[in-house]
């Protein structure tokens, strides 16, 4: 794969093909806003296939606009045809910058830029993975694969979590997504339930180490927090007690049950694949301003006697 050194509008992705993109509300899935439907022969001759991510890129007078999808199925009609998921229709339109349909653009095989800085991919409104690893640690590991401004923080608490442990007991695997002016949600999210390994090449070097615990930091528009996965009920149990001591003057509630279909316990959940005792944290905008560290502190304290044997 080519490296981004820099911001540029040159084709940076190795593998792409032009296509014409049409809005289908017929897609299903809770999360067809994010999901599109191709061809499966040009889907292949790109190098990905159903059930991975890809960019898709519309050229615009200010630049490039852009966001991550992932392929849930193949269709049999032009080749160059790419059926876009969407609830309403300022889905696309935020995205895309426009408002008539169909629009023409790319779809490209690489998701994550690779040779920037931090500070750079802030700088493009670019997307980043990172991945610190021994190579044979198997005890913990901790994600967040919407930090930067995706959900903002909890990159911070996974970056704590691997500062507390050495490398033998802690493994961190994040993706950092930025957008100038806003918007890094709606251009880089993927639901944890859909991100596969063969779209993030760091995160592919660990799937099957089967990690004991497995840790993922995630922020949402609740207002209480939710600890969810599936872990032991004892362990998520003392880490909502934990963090809920913690924070008792912050009027948030913690919950560890209940929490409207977002209890993280699908297995395919990349943090339930990832680990044994999966392990999902979902916080509110307020938990994570203010009390991030906080909240990542306890949970470094609950897993210290389980992880340093």
């Amino acid at each position: 794969m080519k490296k981004l050194e820099e911001c540029s509008e040159e084709d940076v992705i190795e593998h792409s093909y032009k296509a014409r993109f049409i809005p289908d509300k017929k897609i299903s899935g809770n999360h067809r806003r994010e999901h599109c439907v191709a061809s499966l022969d040009q889907i292949n001759r790109i190098g990905k296939t159903i059930g991975e991510q890809v960019r898709i890129e519309r050229p615009t007078e200010n630049g490039t606009a852009l966001a991550l999808y992932t392929v849930v199925g193949d269709h049999a009609r032009e080749s160059d045809i790419v059926f876009m998921g969407y609830k309403i229709r300022g889905d696309l339109e935020e995205r895309f910058d426009l408002n008539n349909y169909p629009f023409t653009g790319k779809v490209e095989a690489q998701v994550t830029a690779e040779g920037l800085s931090d500070k750079q991919a802030e700088n493009c409104s670019e997307f980043i993975e990172r991945l610190t690893d021994n190579g044979v640690n198997q005890r913990l590991v901790v994600i967040a694969p919407h930090g930067g401004n995706i959900e903002k923080f909890t990159d911070l608490q996974a970056d704590y979590i691997r500062e507390q442990f050495s490398s033998d007991h802690v493994s961190e695997w994040i993706c950092k997504g930025f957008k100038k002016g806003g918007g890094a949600y709606d251009r880089w999210h993927i639901t944890s339930t859909d991100i596969s390994e063969n779209s993030f090449p760091e995160l592919k070097t660990i799937m099957g180490r089967h990690f004991e615990y497995s840790i993922a930091f995630h922020g949402w528009t609740k207002n209480y927090i939710c600890i969810g996965g599936k872990a032991a009920v004892g362990l998520k149990q003392e880490i909502k007690e934990a963090i809920e001591e913690a924070i008792s003057d912050s009027g948030i509630d913690v919950r560890d049950s209940g929490c409207e279909d977002f209890d993280g316990d699908n297995e395919h959940n990349i943090v339930n694949r990832l680990g044994t005792q999966g392990i999902q944290i979902e916080q509110s905008e307020k938990a994570r301003e203010s009390n991030y560290k906080r909240i990542a502190e306890e949970v470094a304290k609950v897993m210290r006697p389980r992880i340093e044997v």
